[in-house]
Order: structure tokens, then sequence, then C-alpha cells
């Protein structure tokens, strides 16, 4: 059985500022902070055999205490990034309505088939994860393994794990700096904890 330990990165500037942040940076907000000692707190006596990240400052700040605490490096994965939101990174999407109507209008029609001018279409970043997840549970057999990332990643990995679609993409919720784990028993997926923020 290989387990998942899915936890989102704690909150950031540009979440509380409804600012979309896909592959662009942003910095952890003095919530998020506070959401890390907790959540540092909560995993300390959960075994954990390996840690992954994306390449991105706040799913690495977000693990960077309990990676010290558990003696294990940060494996970064350019992969399992949030997906790209091309031109629209850095603004709202009441921005988006305002400045670019047709656009806005477009997203909805298309719905995840929709891409962002010079970024991704959800199914894009469904089939990025995907590939990326399904090599790192190939790798990991009989291990625990901690995944540090996004929403939008991990909803495309409990939809692909569940249904091998991207279906249900936006049926999970994920929470900034929740723990949702999943269990994989030969090809079967359980899900034993689902958008854990009760230690928050």
């Amino acid at each position: 059985m290989i387990k998942l330990i899915l936890v989102r990165h704690a909150l950031t500037i540009d979440n509380q500022n409804n600012r979309l942040s896909g592959h662009i940076d942003s910095t952890v907000s003095e919530v998020g902070k506070n959401q890390i000692n907790k959540l540092t707190n909560y995993l300390k006596n959960i075994n954990i055999d390996k840690i992954y990240t994306t390449t991105s400052s706040r799913t690495k700040d977000t693990v960077k205490k309990i990676s010290k605490m558990k003696n294990l490096e940060i494996i970064e994965k350019e992969d399992l990034k949030e997906i790209s939101f091309g031109d629209f990174e850095g603004i709202t999407f009441e921005e988006i309505k305002k400045s670019y109507p047709h656009e806005f209008q477009d997203m909805i029609n298309k719905g995840y088939e929709y891409k962002y001018p010079n970024g991704e279409s959800l199914i894009d970043s469904y089939s990025r994860v995907t590939d990326e997840i399904s090599k790192m549970i190939f790798e990991n057999e009989e291990k625990t393994i901690l995944i540090c990332s996004h929403g939008g990643t991990i909803r495309n990995i409990i939809t692909y794990l569940i249904s091998n679609s991207y279906e249900y993409h936006w049926n999970f919720k994920i929470d900034n700096a929740s723990v949702t784990i999943l269990e994989i028993d030969n090809g079967f997926t359980v899900i034993d904890t689902m958008n854990n923020t009760s230690f928050i």
C-alpha cells in the first residue's frame, strides 16, 4: 500500500487578495506562517518517508520545518505546479470580467477546455499532473509520501485516482494548509482524510 499525504500550501498574499497565482511565485502571508506552525505540529508524529513539493516557494516554505524535523530532503517536481493562468497571472477574476469580458464568457462556455491566454487549460494541467503522480506512485511502492502542492493540483490528483477522469475536479474543496490522505492498494484508492484543517 502507498499512502499519499496531500498538503496544500499555506495562505499567501495573493490568496488573500483573490489574485490568480499559478506559475508565478507568491509569498506566504502572516496568517499562512501561523498555519505552517500548526501544520508542522500536526505532522510531527506522522510517519513520512519522502517529501515532495513543487518548485514554487510557497510549497517549499510550507513544509521546510517538517522536512528539517524529519531530516528529509525536499524533492521538487515542476510538473506538480498549479495550472498556468498565462497572461492572467496576478489578477483577479473580477478584473478579467471587467477588462476581458469576451475571455470571461469564453471561460464559462468552454469550462475544462478553456485555455488561459499563453497558459493552460484545466485538461492540460490534469494531464501534466497525472503523468507525474503516476511515476511517483510507481517509484514509491509501500511508502508514505507527503506532497505539498496547490489546490488545483490536489484536486487533479484526487479525481484521477478515484475516477481516472478530470470530471470531478470541482467536487473537492481544498483549503490552504489542509491535509488530505489517500491510501492506494493494488491500484484501488481510498480517501482516508479529506481537507482536514481541524488543527489550524
